[in-house]
Order: structure tokens, then sequence, then C-alpha cells
């Protein structure tokens, strides 16, 4: 009889584990599964995630409780009852790994399946029943396959791109002409990192993302983990309005009868905008699952609507203390909102400290190498954005109120930099031409 020699690539349970945990973790997750019951390997995994289908089908809520109460007192016992559906929501780290884990868990049915097929010739072999086999193997690659975009497919999108080009850009618009020219807007499946020295600009120029996405109907979950929300507000109001901020806080005689008008009008349109700002205000910390959940409940409510994350910033999410060492536990960070990333098919926005070896040098200007705990984040990125302004080191610069914006890193593009109008009081950023 054919045995494999990896057990685990036969009986993955820790896979199915996973997959159930991150549902019982996550309810809505189940409208993303695309197993079906007997690629489960264990009896009760089978009837734990027909049972979630079942519920799903009714438009009922997927979790312990429900569960437990759909099921009879024979199911209950198979089970293992309340503790083991606790158990597998409690071993659950990351639910990043959602789609790769129901991925091991087809390919393990595939090749069960595959011996099962084998077995039965090995015990009659027969060369007419050798085509029938081969067939019956070739369906099983069809299948496995099924759920990701064939070669041709993506041929003919290409070709249709090609043919029939867009009028506008193919990511999210900035409102930078000559970022814009440069990366073609912020791209779906992008880990964009935006760095730079405290005080420099980093959390100005993402507001000014934010708001240029959303006066283009685009979604945006704004996760602040330094800056309560209400600061964050009176800089896109200051920046809208063009009054400056610390007139604005002041407010009252301070600001003309036009400043105050520019300012209610700044309050409405935001007030319009899609935007979500998750300032952290009840907990001490974020982790990346925190950040991920947020984000994944936020997209299942308007799923086909574009959508911006922007993080603000990695050295301040709470990080994996099981992991030795703090560089690799900001890789693993960079690593899962890079694959977060690609599977939900969005730009992320991940604000990153300099460290201060920039201080130590004549000329001012950033490198890679300066970012802070930097070789994982070099490696995730597809883009890494350094801000330097020459008026920040030189109060006698010839470049006041410029800021000069470095793409050093573009896996689908051209690098170099690109300089813009920065005006501080109200944390504005222009074209140049638009001053």
């Amino acid at each position: 009889m054919l045995q494999a020699t990896n057990q685990n690539e036969v009986i993955n349970i820790e896979a199915e584990q996973s997959v159930l945990g991150s549902i019982l973790m996550e309810g809505n997750l189940v409208k993303e599964v695309f197993l079906k019951p007997f690629e489960f390997y264990m009896e009760k995994h089978q009837i734990i995630f027909e049972t979630m289908i079942d519920l799903n089908t009714k438009k009922d809520p997927v979790d312990i409780v429900s569960i437990i109460s759909n099921m009879d007192d024979i199911s209950r016992e198979r089970i293992g009852g309340v503790s083991y559906l606790t158990e597998l929501a409690i071993s659950v780290p990351s639910l990043v790994t959602f789609k790769f884990h129901q991925q091991l868990v087809r390919r393990a049915f595939m090749i069960r399946k595959s011996l099962k097929l084998c077995n039965l010739f090995e015990k009659n072999p027969s060369v007419d029943l050798l085509p029938k086999l081969i067939k019956n193997l070739n369906e099983l690659i069809v299948e496995e396959n099924s759920t990701d975009t064939t070669n041709q497919e993506v041929i003919s999108e290409i070709y249709n791109e090609i043919v029939n080009p867009r009028s506008g850009l193919s990511g999210i618009d900035t409102g930078f002409k000559d970022f814009n020219t440069m990366t073609d807007g912020l791209q779906n499946g992008d880990l964009i990192i935006l760095a730079a020295r405290p005080s420099v600009g980093k959390t100005a120029l993402a507001l000014n993302f934010a708001m240029n996405a959303c006066k283009n109907n685009v979604k945006v979950i704004y996760f602040s983990l330094e800056m309560p929300k209400k600061q964050l507000i009176y800089r896109m109001v200051s920046s809208l309005a063009r009054v400056d901020l610390m007139l604005l806080r002041q407010g009252g005689d301070l600001l003309t009868k036009d400043e105050h008008e520019r300012a209610e009008q700044a309050l409405g349109i935001i007030d319009k905008w899609d935007m979500i700002i998750n300032d952290n205000d009840n907990k001490s910390s974020q982790s990346i699952y925190d950040i991920s959940l947020n984000i994944r409940s936020q997209l299942w409510k308007e799923p086909n609507k574009d959508c911006l994350v922007i993080i603000d910033y990695l050295q301040l999410i709470k990080t994996d203390l099981t992991i030795n060492r703090h560089d690799l536990r900001i890789g693993e960070i960079t690593r899962e909102l890079k694959l977060l990333a690609k599977e939900l098919n969005i730009p992320i926005v991940l604000l990153s400290q300099l460290n201060r070896n920039v201080e130590n040098r004549i000329d001012k200007r950033p490198f890679m190498s300066d970012l802070k705990d930097s070789g994982n984040i070099e490696q995730d990125a597809d883009v890494i954005l350094l801000l330097h302004r020459d008026d920040y080191y030189n109060r006698n610069s010839d470049s006041k109120n410029k800021i000069e914006v470095n793409v050093a890193k573009h896996r689908n593009g051209p690098v170099g930099a690109i300089e813009l109008s920065f005006l501080k009081d109200t944390g504005t950023f222009l074209d140049l031409a638009k001053k």
C-alpha cells in the first residue's frame, strides 16, 4: 500500500484547527471559506464546520453559543463540547493566514484522495484502468487549483488593459501630480513604508494622503497609535480650511470671520467622508491581530469599495514577546501586513521611525538603512518613502517650506526624489506649482 512520507501533508490537524478557530474568533470569516466539510479529516471538525455553514446560510451569528445550540446531544459529545470549541478559538495567533491554512487543509485532502485512488489501482492493476486513474488524478489537480486565477485569465486581463488603457490612475490618487506620475497612485496589494525623523512631516503627509483619498470617495481606515482622534481632526480642519493650527485650537477672537467660516465648512466636509479613525483610546497598545481584525470587519461592510489603510506608526504596534529579538518581532509585523495587503487587495501605508544615524551625517537625507529595525522592513515593503526637509535642520535654508519625498524603493516602478510644498502652519502638502 502506498503511504506518504510526510504525514502532515496527509493529515494536517493543526491547519484544520486554525481554520475553525479563526472563524470562531471572527464569525464573518465564514463568508470567505472555500472548503467543503468532507475536506476536513477529523469527524468532529467536519461536524463543526458543517454547523458553521448552516448557521451562515440561516444568517445566524457564527459563534460558540450558536454552534452548541444548533447541535443535538450526540453531536455535542462527538465534538468535545464547549471546551473543545473554546480551545480552538484561543489557539489562533493571527487571522492573516486564514486563506493559506484553508489551502493546507485542501491540499491534505487532495493527497489523501490521491493515495486512495492509487491504492485502489495497486490492488487491481490494469492497463485498461490506467487512463481512468490518470483522469481522476488530473481532475484532482484541476479541483485543487480551482480557487486560483488561471494564467489565461491574467493574460486576457493584461491584454484588455493594453488595448483599452484606463483613463485615470490604476491606484488611489494621492493628490500629488509628480508622485502619481512615478507610482500611478497607491496600488492595491502594496505595503508602503512612509518614514522620517520626528516632526519632519510623516503624519502630516499621511493625513494628506487620507484626505485626498476621501475626496475621491475612497474609504480610509486610519490607525493612530500615538495621537488621539481629536488632534487628527483638528489637523485636517486646519489643512482644509488653511487656518493656522495653533490659532484654530485657541479659537474665538483669534480667528477672523472668514477663518471661522472656512473652519466650519471644513468640519462639514470631514463629517461626510468615509473615514474611520481608530485612536486606540481604550487600550494600552494594539497588536497586529487587533489591527487585522478591525480592517477585515470594516471591509466586510463594503467589500466592493476602494479602501486605503494608514497605520501611524510601526514601532508602536504591540509585538509578540515570545520572539526573542526585537528586530524579528518588527519583521513579523511587516510580514503580516504585507500578507494582509495582498490578501485583501488594498494598499497599506505604514509609518515608521528612522534611527538617529541621520543626525550624525553632514547630508541629513535618509537612506533605507536608516529605517529603525530596517532589515525586514526593506524586504517586505513594496514602496519605501523617505522624507527630508532641509529647513528642519537649517533655519536659513534656501528650500524653506519644501519637502523632499524620496521613493527609495519601488518594487514595480522607478525610484527617485520629488519635491512638494509643505505649509507647516496648516500641515498642508501641495504640488510646487500650486503653492
